[in-house]
């Protein structure tokens, strides 16, 4: 019998406790459910109440994580200018729910592992690539830089950053105007 856990208990754990197992799954993408739990901070008893399986509770959380960074997408409107303030949003949409983010990355570069693929995709795959695009096209960004490139690029800076400020290497404060500097800076037209 197959467990759905992402349509199952989606609901039934808030988002601080979904976030803290997403967190340790992040760190220790191979960790067993007592490993998880102790990271979390829960027993292995509550965390068998939310998934009995490692696979279902991957699953719950990976349906969460998808759901707040499509979320994180929908309300950085990248269509409304300027593309600064635009990638500005989403940047921190996405640090409302950096856990996820995290989670999210290290489940996607596990599974490109064990398949063996070697494409590095872009957080949110094309829709970030093509605005991008536009911003070369209307002469935001640099040309010689191919779009696919940007948005992974975009997507490298993200994670280091986020991933540096859970290690305690810089500050949270500030971390969305770092990235937006640090991207903005190297990427915009040569004068």
């Amino acid at each position: 019998m197959t467990h759905d856990a992402g349509e199952k208990h989606p609901a039934t754990i808030d988002d601080k406790l979904a976030r803290a197992l997403a967190l340790a799954i992040a760190k220790m993408p191979r960790a067993n459910l007592q490993q998880i739990a102790s990271s979390a901070g829960i027993s292995r008893a509550t965390l068998y109440r939310i998934s009995p399986t490692r696979e279902g509770l991957v699953d719950m959380l990976t349906a969460r994580a998808n759901d707040h960074l499509q979320q994180a997408l929908a309300d950085a409107a990248l269509d409304r200018p300027p593309a600064r303030e635009a990638l500005g949003r989403l940047t921190e949409n996405v640090m409302k729910a950096r856990e996820f983010y995290l989670f999210w990355s290290a489940m996607l570069w596990n599974s490109m592992l064990e398949v063996g693929d070697s494409s590095t995709p872009s957080l949110y795959g094309q829709t970030l690539e093509q605005f991008f695009l536009n911003g070369q096209q209307t002469g935001i960004f640099r040309i010689d830089m191919p779009a696919k490139w940007l948005a992974t690029s975009y997507d490298y800076l993200l994670y280091a950053a986020i991933d540096s400020a859970q290690r305690g290497e810089i500050a949270t404060v500030g971390l969305a105007s770092m990235v937006e500097r640090t991207l903005f800076g190297g990427i915009s037209p040569i004068a």
